[in-house]
């Protein structure tokens, strides 16, 4: 098969630049060897999908996880103060909202961890009992729900650890940390696979009304999607 490129003498498809050819780069049957990320050879490893959003002292009717990228302003608690702060890895590891481009993820659970305004005080543990017991989940990918569940049965990554003292009759408040990856959650029964660009929602909700949820404080709570990811090399 013979070609001619830009002008000179006709050339052979794929004929070196030596021999008056337009080498390798130029040929579009074998642009493929060139890419910079390769699909064919893709890699694995553990990596969850994370956010944060802020539930209000006087309650909220829903909050839409993995909807604000790093990057982007929400009210968050840092430093013992609830302000708009830009989001950044302390917050969430999405790049975009609702979908993650080139990359593949197959989840395997879902847990949960709070962060207070202010870390000891002892109404804490209620105000997180008040937003476990009274709200539920969705998990939804593009137009197909996958998940409702009630708050009350995804486990905490960082529960509380409480004691007391009969010296002062002092109630002590302190949290345990994060287990890696044998921390507890909930195991879905069949791996749910998200493919690069699909679009996917995770909401709470809590009753507003007669009822409704509040809190001594503002509360922010992080939602961790226990996965595998498959990206291109």
């Amino acid at each position: 098969m013979v070609r001619r490129y830009f002008s000179g003498p006709p050339v052979s498809v794929g004929q070196s630049p030596a021999a008056g050819g337009p080498g390798p780069g130029q040929d579009p049957m074998r642009a493929q060897g060139y890419q910079t990320q390769n699909a064919a050879s893709p890699e694995d490893f553990g990596q969850p999908l994370y956010d944060t959003m802020e539930f209000p002292a006087a309650g909220v009717a829903s909050l839409a996880f993995f909807s604000v990228p790093q990057g982007q302003s929400t009210t968050l608690i840092r430093a013992g103060a609830a302000a708009s702060y830009a989001k950044t890895y302390r917050d969430t590891n999405m790049q975009n909202a609702n979908v993650v481009p080139t990359k593949m993820f197959k989840f395997i659970g879902v847990s949960i961890a709070f962060r207070h305004l202010t870390e000891g005080l002892v109404t804490n543990p209620a105000d997180r009992d008040k937003i476990r017991m009274g709200g539920w989940l969705q998990f939804r990918i593009v137009d197909k729900d996958v998940l409702f569940l009630p708050l009350a049965h995804v486990p905490e990554v960082n529960p509380f650890l409480v004691g007391s003292t009969t010296l002062n009759s002092t109630t002590l408040l302190g949290t345990a940390g994060g287990g890696g990856n044998n921390v507890p959650m909930y195991v879905f029964g069949v791996p749910v696979t998200l493919k690069p660009y699909e679009n996917f929602q995770f909401n709470m909700f809590w009753d507003i009304g007669t009822g409704n949820v509040t809190t001594t404080n503002a509360v922010d709570i992080i939602v961790t999607l226990h996965a595998l990811m498959r990206r291109p090399t």
